[in-house]
């Protein structure tokens, strides 16, 4: 299985861009995070729905007693006024510096390793300084049932 099948083209997100915009060109293609780039088109850093949900959303005290918790969660909701608020705020407290890249010619485990190491599902493909795309956990998936018997 070659990595350069499993690239998904996607836009770029920029410091100063809404959490909305953000949001919606990771759910056009659809992928769970995208690279933010700087004014020469370098990967500085990650947007991730999962992280801006996360930080966005989530009281810290919340995830630690998150088995314990009760379907009736109180004070702890999102009304769709916050929801408004959220994806009108700039992306620039959102964004991770944590990511992973790979070239579209590295062997697929090494993409698989890739997102373990950085817990994510995401790589990004960079080729001689030159965003390709992403690879999702579900695009090595769903090659591998493509190249399978079933």
């Amino acid at each position: 299985m070659k990595l350069d099948n499993m690239v998904i083209p996607t836009g770029v997100a920029r410091a100063g861009m809404t959490v909305g915009a953000a949001f919606r060109e990771c759910l056009q293609h659809p992928v769970s995070s995208i690279p933010v780039v700087d004014d020469h088109n370098r990967v500085v850093g990650r947007f991730s729905i999962h992280d801006t949900l996360r930080i966005a959303c989530i009281p810290s005290v919340a995830i630690y007693y998150a088995d314990m918790l009760s379907d009736n969660l109180g004070g702890i909701t999102m009304p769709e006024d916050h929801a408004c608020q959220i994806v009108g705020l700039p992306i620039d407290t959102f964004i991770m510096n944590d990511f992973a890249t790979i070239h579209s010619v590295s062997p697929v485990v090494k993409a698989i390793i890739l997102m373990e190491k950085h817990a994510t599902d995401t790589v990004f493909v960079i080729d001689n300084g030159e965003y390709k795309g992403v690879v999702t956990i579900e695009a090595i998936a769903r090659r591998m049932l493509e190249v399978s018997d079933d």
